[in-house]
């Protein structure tokens, strides 16, 4: 892929490094950014010489653009295996490197979403503003306003978090998902779900434990929705979707579907999945439901999949 020394840097360049962009985000999706960290810092290597080489002002924008997605992607693998001083860094790069609005402000909602994993639904939500004042589309919109609306579900404000829940499903019915650029595909309408049950979870747990019911609603709808190339949302999805069976009293449905999360994380290398089983873990404990306890705990003393 490396151009010859004095060769120039061409778009068959530039197409080649936004499909191994496209094939390592696959393989994120589907088995955590711990399975394809390594070889997405090793692609960064092939760019960064890569810029010594000469090209047209019209590819070195586009490469410029190619990077800045690569970027992203380093942010967000880096993020999903447990090391968020890399992640900022390389979302750092990224804006750097970024030239389109919504790029931008994707880039700025994965930090948002850094902070908001961290404990930190007050800068998650101020970086979500941040990209609003920049993203353009319906879609932009809609993650966006999803993502804020879990914010605010997490400071236990259930007015602000429906509003802007309201808003994201109004976005979404409104935005060209089927034309959704590379970076920001994966929000469709199961994502969309998945989000919505990950609102209405934490008003269950923050505000008013009715709001379980709704969100076992939208998660059955995101689990049983998700592809197979969509593992990592699936099994983050189960996690919440047990939780909220728990909530309900009903532990041994919570045991049950906690079951098919572990079976899946099985192949799936994301220290995300450590912070997601917290909660539920905690609550088992609180209800003495041992079989979910005990099903839970192994996960929880694995090993940090950071390589």
């Amino acid at each position: 892929m490396l151009p010859p020394p004095h060769a120039r840097i061409g778009l068959v360049h530039v197409r080649h490094l936004r499909a191994m962009t496209a094939a390592l985000r696959a393989v994120d999706y589907r088995y955590g950014g711990g399975s394809c960290r390594t070889q997405v810092q090793a692609l960064l290597s092939w760019c960064d010489k890569a810029f010594a080489h000469s090209a047209s002002a019209a590819v070195r924008r586009e490469f410029r653009r190619a990077v800045a997605e690569l970027h992203a992607l380093a942010g967000w693998t880096a993020f999903d295996a447990g090391l968020g001083g890399s992640a900022h860094r390389h979302f750092h790069l990224a804006l750097d490197f970024a030239q389109d609005e919504d790029l931008v402000a994707n880039i700025r909602y994965r930090m948002g979403r850094v902070h908001l994993h961290h404990g930190g639904p007050a800068e998650a939500l101020g970086m979500f503003r941040l990209a609003g004042l920049v993203g353009t589309s319906h879609h932009t919109a809609a993650i966006l306003a999803a993502n804020q609306a879990w914010c605010y579900a997490e400071l236990g404000q259930r007015e602000p978090a429906l509003a802007l829940l309201g808003r994201a499903h109004d976005e979404f019915a409104r935005a060209d998902v089927d034309s959704a650029q590379p970076w920001a595909a994966f929000f469709d309408v199961h994502d969309l779900a998945g989000i919505t049950g990950a609102v209405y979870t934490t008003l269950a747990r923050t505000v008013d434990v009715s709001f379980a019911r709704p969100a076992i609603t939208s998660l059955g709808q995101a689990v049983t929705g998700y592809r197979e190339e969509m593992a990592r949302s699936r099994t983050f999805a189960l996690i919440s979707l047990s939780l909220n069976h728990l909530l309900e009293g009903d532990a041994d449905e919570a045991a049950a579907v906690a079951a098919l999360a572990v079976v899946q994380s099985g192949d799936i290398l994301s220290a995300r999945t450590r912070k997601k089983l917290e909660p539920l873990h905690a609550e088992a404990g609180r209800r003495r439901a041992t079989t979910l306890r005990e099903l839970i705990t192994p996960l929880l003393t694995a090993p940090s999949h950071a390589a």
